[in-house]
């Protein structure tokens, strides 16, 4: 959703080697981007915007400092998915006979910790997702040459609010297997036959943004080394 939630800074405290501010923002949450708007001198303004990954643990060494129980509120798209009163079934659950299973984790830093998978044209594979970062994510597979146009359509998906009773997966006939977003610590797996034709087939993450880095690709071959 368009908008900002206003945080209160508590209080700024300059740390003992004189160079380093702590700023007490005791409603903070873990979020995609915080900007700060800080001024220094009359007239001075200095911006800074950064991701808050994980928060670490309460600073006891900071003087007056109020420790307090926080409850981490859910991830944009796990809300999103919660609030959901339908969705679209995802057409590759259904199990197939023989096929190859597949492991492709996620890494750090959007990013596919696995960036290139071999198959043979026609090949049936069971592909699971295993997520172990923080924020969601997905998989997606499209035909050769397509990863720009399938990127384009997904971040567009930012102003669609049906985007995620399709776990955001863009209406194209250029993607041709996907899985749902998959949230933190989780796993989801899809059953499908490689493309017949062999190639290069890119696969991207779908949630709009992530692409650009969020990425790899398919060889399909007519016969694959063992």
């Amino acid at each position: 959703m368009r908008g900002h939630d206003l945080i209160t800074i508590r209080q700024v405290h300059l740390l003992a080697d004189g160079r380093t501010m702590f700023l007490e923002m005791p409603d903070l949450q873990s979020v995609n981007q915080l900007h700060l708007r800080l001024q220094f001198l009359p007239g001075e303004f200095q911006d800074l915007f950064c991701t808050v990954h994980r928060l670490a643990a309460p600073r006891e060494d900071i003087p007056n400092y109020q420790a307090a129980v926080k409850s981490i509120a859910p991830h944009p798209i796990l809300a999103d998915l919660a609030m959901a009163t339908r969705s679209v079934p995802n057409s590759y659950r259904e199990k197939i006979k023989n096929a190859r299973a597949i492991r492709l984790e996620i890494g750090t830093n959007l990013s596919y910790q696995t960036r290139l998978v071999r198959a043979r044209a026609g090949e049936p594979i069971a592909l699971t997702l295993v997520n172990p970062d923080v924020v969601p994510h997905n998989w997606a597979l499209g035909k050769p040459g397509t990863l720009e146009r399938i990127g384009a359509l997904a971040d567009r998906l930012i102003s669609d609010p049906e985007a995620s009773l399709r776990h955001y997966i863009p209406l194209t006939d250029d993607v041709l297997a996907h899985t749902d977003v998959v949230p933190p610590k989780g796993t989801f797996t899809i059953y499908f036959h490689a493309p017949e034709q062999s190639g290069r087939y890119p696969y991207l993450c779908t949630f709009p943004g992530h692409w650009k880095v969020m990425n790899g690709v398919m060889i399909v071959d007519s016969k694959r080394d063992e």
